[in-house]
């Protein structure tokens, strides 16, 4: 394990700061998955302050972490963040909207792993826009799928915005798991995991 005091700091310090940074389990399980089909490329859309990130690339062997963010403040903060790990060979990230972003420019395609934690409420098209550049036997993960349970209680809920997110998020859950292309695997993991592949093709 690598600098593991230096990034439970960082984890805490999101925290403290309303951060969004993936739950501990979860980012362990992100990193058995990983390991378990022996990744060594991952794009992950939505890089926050670069915590996952370099989580994932101090934690799985030879592994290569491209990573998109569209908010300044936090970019600039991952880039420290990854300089002051030393990472900066293994950790690509972009400053840009991952739904305009130029595919052009990505540098590891394509990859084994496709990593899903931004704007929940744009998964679908930040799946359908970077899915082709995940490898035929890849797989895509995506976070913050039961949204602090409220998936399960949207009439309850009293916000007008939140419930408008939740049945987003709900729409990309049927959607994906009713789409004839791919298998998906649930996981009641942190804030609700999904793992998805490609079926085999006959």
């Amino acid at each position: 394990m690598v600098r593991v005091i230096e990034l439970e700091d960082l984890e805490q310090d999101a925290l403290k700061r309303n951060i969004p940074v993936m739950q501990k389990e979860g980012i362990l399980f992100l990193i058995s998955q990983l390991q378990e089909i022996q990744a060594t490329s991952c794009l992950e859309i939505g890089s926050a302050i670069g915590y996952s990130a370099i989580m994932m690339a101090t934690h799985v062997d030879r592994l290569k972490v491209e990573t998109i963010e569209l908010d300044n403040e936090r970019y600039q903060e991952a880039v420290k963040h990854i300089d002051d790990f030393g990472l900066t060979q293994q950790i690509t990230i972009h400053h840009n909207d991952a739904l305009s972003f130029d595919e052009h420019f990505l540098h590891n395609t394509p990859y084994d792993c496709l990593f899903i934690d931004a704007a929940k409420a744009q998964y679908q098209k930040f799946f359908e826009k970077y899915v082709p550049y995940v490898k035929e036997k890849g797989i895509i993960i995506v976070d913050n799928l039961d949204f602090h349970g409220m998936i399960f209680d949207i009439d309850h809920i009293k916000n007008r915005n939140t419930k408008q997110l939740v049945k987003k998020i709900k729409r990309f859950k049927d959607w994906i798991f009713n789409h004839e292309d791919y298998d998906v695997n649930y996981y009641p993991i942190g804030d609700g995991i999904c793992v998805i592949k490609r079926k085999e093709k006959e």
